[in-house]
């Protein structure tokens, strides 16, 4: 969440989108394609264990650019157990950022189904190995719901006060849709959030918002999106402009 420090986002070339996400889920919406699992619920009676390979044209973490408008490397582990708990990493590549090159998050929760809604309820870190005095934590909390052959998805991200931050919290609000095209193995999807508080450059609230395609074959999933955001009162260059963002990532 570099968009809350004004001295990186200022540094950062022209682009949003995000590798955002492709698939809105997880603790952190707007993630590349299944960047982390999609937050349902799980009927395994097992333990179980995903790992999730990347790569984006740009990491973008709620229409705000984190690799300077470049390329990232990205992964995830989690783990999940058969009464809904779990636990996961996920890092990237970043742009340069009070010594660190790396994004590391580390997070946990509960899912669990409850008529017919998929609730999501968790807490997640952000570390930056390298850097000092800079990371921070969120709780959050999404519901999603099938629909006919489509799901939307709403959640919160709550930044309680922290050193890190400076004084005052943040709250994150977004909406998300998806739907497969029939006959195609296609899947569009849509994302828009807005964010206040700390999170955001000198508090300006911020909008930001997806739209995108996801292609899946065999273990491998290929998007594009167009993300875009904007801080309130201020013009298009404070936040790089819209962005076509491409991504290639693979479960294992």
């Amino acid at each position: 969440m570099l968009d809350a420090r004004p001295a990186v986002v200022a540094s950062f070339a022209p682009t949003p989108g995000t590798a955002e996400s492709a698939e809105a889920s997880g603790p952190r919406p707007n993630r590349n394609p299944d960047a982390i699992p999609d937050g349902k619920a799980t009927n395994d009676t097992k333990i179980n264990i995903s790992v999730n390979a990347s790569v984006v044209s740009d990491y973008r973490f709620r229409g705000v650019t984190q690799s300077a408008g470049r390329a990232a490397v990205q992964g995830s582990i989690e783990v999940t157990s058969p009464v809904g708990l779990y636990a996961g990493t996920w890092g990237s590549s970043i742009a340069a950022y009070e010594g660190a090159h790396a994004e590391l998050d580390f997070y946990g929760g509960y899912r669990a189904n409850v008529s017919s809604i998929d609730l999501d309820i968790g807490v997640i870190s952000y570390l930056y190995p390298g850097a000092n005095g800079v990371s921070s934590a969120e709780v959050y909390l999404a519901g999603a719901k099938d629909v006919g052959d489509a799901t939307l998805k709403l959640g919160i991200s709550y930044t309680p006060h922290q050193d890190a931050l400076g004084p005052g919290n943040g709250v994150y609000m977004f909406a998300e849709a998806e739907k497969p095209l029939p006959g195609l193995p296609l899947k569009v999807r849509s994302h828009i959030g807005r964010e206040t508080g700390v999170n955001t450059v000198t508090g300006t609230p911020k909008l930001d918002w997806l739209l995108g395609a996801d292609a899946r074959t065999g273990p491998a999933t290929i998007s594009l999106a167009w993300v875009d955001a904007r801080y309130r009162g201020r013009n298009s260059q404070d936040h790089h402009g819209g962005s076509v963002v491409a991504a290639v990532a693979f479960d294992f």
